[in-house]
């Protein structure tokens, strides 16, 4: 039992310091949706992801010195949630000049079998 709460314990360390949100997985991994509604939703939160990663490293090229706000961990909290909701923002838009989820989809869906009514236990 404790070799179950290790691992548990590990993977959740991990995921939180890695970024990854097993909640988003989670939630792709719904029942009773089928193949190509849960690739729509994975590309489009994998769209998401890369826009707020984006938007973090582009963040950390601003020189702050001297800054209104400055540096704190509360701000890096902030800037983090807000990125986040970007990312979702125009990963969602289908005005998206991005475009990632789309391109993803096309690629993937030609894996999927040919069934579109199969649904997927989760």
């Amino acid at each position: 039992m404790s070799d179950l709460y290790s691992i548990q314990n590990y993977a959740l360390t991990t995921t939180k310091s890695n970024g990854i949100d097993f909640d988003i997985l989670n939630n792709v991994r719904k029942k009773g949706t089928t193949q190509r509604e849960q690739l729509d939703k994975l590309s489009k939160e994998f769209e998401s992801i890369f826009v707020s990663k984006m938007f973090s490293q582009m963040d950390k090229t601003i020189d702050r010195e001297g800054s209104l706000f400055g540096e704190s961990q509360y701000m890096d909290n902030f800037k983090s949630l807000l990125f986040n909701e970007i990312g979702r923002s125009v990963a969602n838009s289908p005005t998206s000049n991005i475009g990632f989820a789309k391109q993803l989809y096309k690629q993937m869906e030609r894996t999927l079998p040919k069934e579109s009514a199969v649904e997927v236990e989760g």
